[in-house]
């Protein structure tokens, strides 16, 4: 699978100044010189997930050896400039013939106080944000501060009297998960409905910031070259996490012979690399209407024909700044999936879905036992409306169970929870309240139901876990 490099080239133009004094060690640099750094930014091809709302320009010095702060400075552009194709700004660094250049673009407001005092390389590379910090509650489009992106530039010189132009490359944090549909021919009519849910499970809720990229030799070096590489790939720990979304239109959305867009879902960079496919991702599409019934379908996405065609490859790594795309047909008796990876910048046009309100809950996981059979949270939302085919407030979902291996459970592994909900019917918070409806005994430990809560055409999934 190839790594796909955002088209954002930042062009790096060193103009150097004189100083009287030279230092007396052998890099040939001044002693406390500083030169202007005057950086041309180019943004071909961004839409509106794409817009720069912030820079930060990280600049280290030493940083083969020692790495040292020189500059640690942010940009911030108006409404009228986030979707500009170019921009220009210019800093003050000091001369040195070993320095590293780090860029952080639409940082996470949570994230601002430690990037700004961060001081050493190990304090970035660790450096972790959360999913829900970024993007909407169902991880369907950025929030209003934009999407991560990151990219790490080294062995630049600056030296006095000498210009040196330099380009680094840009990586958005994130990876996106997209499901395309068409129907068949001999499907009379295949429609997207109020009833029509799509999920992904498997995802996860945090991801490392900042990487290098491949292009500028920063990251997935081997050999000698392996100590250029900047940042780490996340190991998950098993506590993944679901989003899922349901369709809104005003009327349903009628299929045809050609692909369209039905939904979205951003994802962090990880491994996924477990036994039998324990961590893949799994997306789910259910109640697509055809003359036949509703028409489901599940996709583990375990392994993706490259763009461009090829022999299919296992997927062990879900990456950053990638494409991942299902393509699903409806037949008459089946949906059928096909999956694809691509770069960004081929993804077309993105879309928004609904990111006007919200669903929150103070927990996405419990646990009950013999001995404390119940447990509780509790959700909010600001979906107040009625006019979208749902109704106001949260909603119960449905319940579903799996085994300590997350394995669909059956028979006496399942039924083993009731559900309740403070309040009334429109209200915007209730307190979820699951107890365990009979003796959990039977149970394994690590058995677990995933309960929806919804409002609108939000979903959270809460974990309950026999403990």
């Amino acid at each position: 699978m190839k790594n796909n490099i955002l088209n954002i080239v930042f062009s790096f133009i060193f103009l150097v100044s004189c100083i009287a004094e030279r230092s007396g060690d052998d890099t040939g640099m001044l002693a406390g010189a500083r030169s202007l750094m005057a950086i041309e930014v180019l943004a071909d091809g961004a839409d509106e997930h794409d817009y720069i709302h912030t820079t930060r320009f990280i600049v280290f010095d030493n940083a083969s050896v020692s790495p040292a702060v020189d500059v640690n400075e942010v940009v911030a552009f108006s409404t009228e400039e986030q979707g500009t194709k170019k921009f220009s700004t210019t800093l003050e660094v000091s001369t040195n013939s070993d320095k590293m250049l780090v860029v952080v673009v639409n940082e996470p407001a949570a994230m601002t106080a430690s990037l700004n005092a961060v001081i050493s390389r190990a304090e970035l590379e660790d450096m972790i944000f959360r999913m829900d910090d970024v993007f909407n509650p169902n991880h369907s489009s950025p929030s209003s501060s934009g999407i991560p992106m990151t990219g790490v530039k080294r062995d630049i010189v600056v030296a006095e009297g000498l210009t040196t132009r330099e380009e680094i490359n840009i990586e958005r944090g994130v990876a996106r998960v997209e499901l395309w549909l068409k129907k068949e021919d001999a499907v009379s009519f295949a429609r997207v409905t109020s009833s029509t849910k799509v999920s992904l499970e498997n995802s996860y809720a945090e991801g490392y910031l900042v990487v290098g990229t491949e292009t500028d030799k920063t990251r997935f070096q081997t050999g000698a070259d392996a100590d250029d590489n900047f940042g780490h790939m996340l190991i998950p720990d098993n506590d993944y996490s679901f989003v899922g979304w349901n369709y809104g239109g005003a009327a349903p959305l009628e299929l045809d012979d050609t692909y369209q867009l039905i939904a979205a879902f951003y994802t962090p960079e990880r491994t996924c690399s477990s036994f039998n496919d324990a961590d893949k991702l799994i997306l789910n599409i259910e109640g697509v209407s055809s003359p036949d019934g509703a028409r489901e379908g599940r996709a583990v996405l375990s392994s993706f024909l490259p763009e461009g065609g090829g022999a299919s490859r296992v997927l062990t790594e879900i990456r950053r700044n990638n494409i991942y795309r299902i393509m699903a047909v409806v037949k008459e008796k089946t949906v059928e999936f096909e999956h694809r990876v691509l770069p960004w910048k081929d993804a077309g046009q993105g879309i928004i879905i609904d990111p006007q309100y919200y669903l929150r809950v103070n927990y996405d996981k419990r646990y009950i036992n013999d001995n404390a059979q119940s447990a509780t949270i509790t959700a909010e939302t600001n979906y107040d409306r009625s006019d979208r085919g749902y109704p106001k407030g949260i909603q119960l979902g449905i319940i579903d169970y799996y085994d300590k291996n997350g394995g669909v459970a059956s028979g006496g592994e399942s039924d083993w929870l009731n559900v309740s909900m403070s309040g009334a019917n429109g209200d915007l918070s209730r307190n979820v309240i699951s107890t365990a409806s009979r003796s959990l005994t039977g149970i394994p430990a690590g058995a677990y139901a995933l309960v929806e809560v919804k409002a609108g055409n939000l979903i959270k999934k809460i974990k309950i876990i026999r403990s």
